[in-house]
Order: C-alpha cells, then sequence, then structure tokens
C-alpha cells in the first residue's frame, strides 16, 4: 500500500475528530435507520432503475462516510463491503449495522489506492455524495474503481454538483468565488463541524472538478457511460447561498467496457 497523499492525510484527520459531531447529528436525523427498507429515501428513481436487479451481487461502496447508502444497498439484498478513508467514520457504521441487523464488510482505505482487493471483486461499485471534492487525483480513484470491477461491472458515481461549489457566502445574491474551472486545492481551517464554515485547527482541502472531469474520467478508467442525469432541488442551510434553481446532484452511470478491457 502506497504512502497517502499529505492533502488526504490531512483530510482524514479532520474527518477522525468529526466523527462523533457528525453521527450525533446523523442521529437526530435517523435517516439511516431507515434507509434498508426506504431506499428511494437516499438512493434517486434513476439510481433505482440502474440497480433493480442488484439483490445478491457483490458491491462495494467507496467514501462510504454515513453509509446511508450502503446500508440501503443491503436492504436491497446487495453483499455490500463499505470502504472510508475514516476509521471512525466506519467503527460508527458498524454498530449501526448491527443495530439493523445487517451484514455489512467494513474496510479502511485510501479512494486512490484500493490494493487491498484484486481485480474483479465486485459486481458493482457505488460512490459520490461528497467523495471526489476530497480527493486530488479524480483520475486514479476511478481506474481504481474500475480495477476492481468485474468486465461489464456496474460503475455509478452520484455526486453533489459542482455548479454549487463556486459562490461567496450569501443569503441573497449568488456572487461568484471561484472561477468554475479553478479545480483547487482550496486550504481551509475548519472546526470538527463539518457544516460549519466557522474557522478552526483542523486543516481541510478540497478540489472542485467540473463536469468533464468527471465524464472524462469514466471513461478514461475503461468504462462505457450509459447514462447520465442530474437531479435534486434541496438546498440546504449548510449551503450558504441561494442555490435554488441549481441542480443538487451529478449522476453518471457506467460499465467497464469489456472490449477496451481485454484489449488492454
Amino acid at each position: 500500500m502506497k504512502p497517502i497523499n499529505p492533502l488526504h492525510a490531512a483530510n482524514k484527520d479532520r474527518w477522525e475528530a468529526a466523527s462523533e459531531h457528525w453521527a450525533r447529528s446523523a442521529d437526530s436525523r435517523g435517516l439511516w435507520r431507515r434507509c434498508p427498507k426506504e431506499p428511494e429515501l437516499v438512493l434517486s428513481p434513476t439510481e433505482l432503475h440502474h440497480l433493480a436487479d442488484i439483490a445478491g451481487r457483490r458491491v462495494c461502496v467507496l467514501g462510504s462516510g454515513d453509509n446511508q447508502v450502503v446500508f440501503a444497498l443491503a436492504g436491497l439484498g446487495a453483499l455490500v463491503t463499505s470502504v472510508d478513508i475514516s476509521q471512525n467514520q466506519l467503527q460508527v457504521a458498524e454498530r449501526r449495522s448491527r443495530e439493523l441487523g445487517l451484514s455489512i464488510d467494513f474496510v479502511q482505505a485510501d479512494v486512490t489506492d484500493l490494493s487491498t482487493f484484486p481485480v474483479g471483486s465486485f459486481d458493482a461499485v457505488y460512490t459520490g455524495g461528497h467523495v471526489a471534492v476530497w480527493v486530488a487525483d479524480l483520475q486514479r480513484y476511478y481506474a481504481e474503481s474500475a480495477r476492481i470491477l468485474v468486465p461489464a461491472g456496474l460503475f455509478m458515481v452520484s455526486e453533489y454538483h459542482t455548479f454549487r461549489r463556486i459562490w461567496k457566502e450569501s443569503k441573497t445574491t449568488l456572487e461568484v468565488k471561484s472561477s468554475y474551472l479553478d479545480r483547487g486545492p482550496f486550504e481551509y481551517d475548519y472546526t470538527e463541524n463539518v457544516l460549519s464554515r466557522a474557522s478552526g485547527p483542523l486543516k481541510s482541502y478540497e478540489h472542485h472538478w467540473i463536469v468533464a472531469d468527471y465524464l472524462n474520467s469514466v471513461i478514461g478508467a475503461g468504462c462505457r457511460i450509459l447514462a447520465v442525469d442530474e437531479f435534486g432541488e434541496h438546498v440546504g442551510d449548510w449551503e450558504g447561498a441561494p442555490l435554488a434553481g441549481l441542480p443538487e446532484f451529478l449522476l453518471i452511470v457506467a460499465r467497464k467496457d469489456e472490449i477496451l478491457n481485454r484489449a488492454g
């Protein structure tokens, strides 16, 4: 296993510190308890359409975070492996999975180094929410995702839409803070409250990948794109700008290309 990228290491430290606060917030909402029986709470209609035959399949969720998608997929009958860089996040998720009576494998790893898994370990890989923003090498991330897939395996990326990351904090006006084409990294000093913009002692590094980066990285990983969708209109208080009218998520559904991978 290669040494962890220093920016990833800083982000990991922040999430280790933030895990307890994040868990309390999630417990207050209680959504994770409902996901196994109500997958539509965390998966869009398009995602559910492409996951219709997921029961009995081996699925890896990368950057699993609060594991709500993990629990939803397990509820759909998938054999799920949950991967996150934060050991504390995984420990919270493992405790919750026992409470829910779900059988899930939990693995701590950086998404750009999945060497713990051999080639073709999974029938499907799901990743997204807010993962790519913390990752310094999107191409490597998706190449590793494709490597662990079987030929023709399903690769699903459902990310917070990059259009929402460029604005200054304001309650009334949309004003550009950073160019859409500026990928970063952007350095911040934050507290253990992930939803707070207050300054604190924990370093955090963000990468604002654009839509073309996502698409090209999926294609470059040897995957054939089946569908692209933009969906969601909810604007959370934590977002800090009047984002109504902008899509909330970008979805890319692809399959590992059998012909390309045989040729390679």
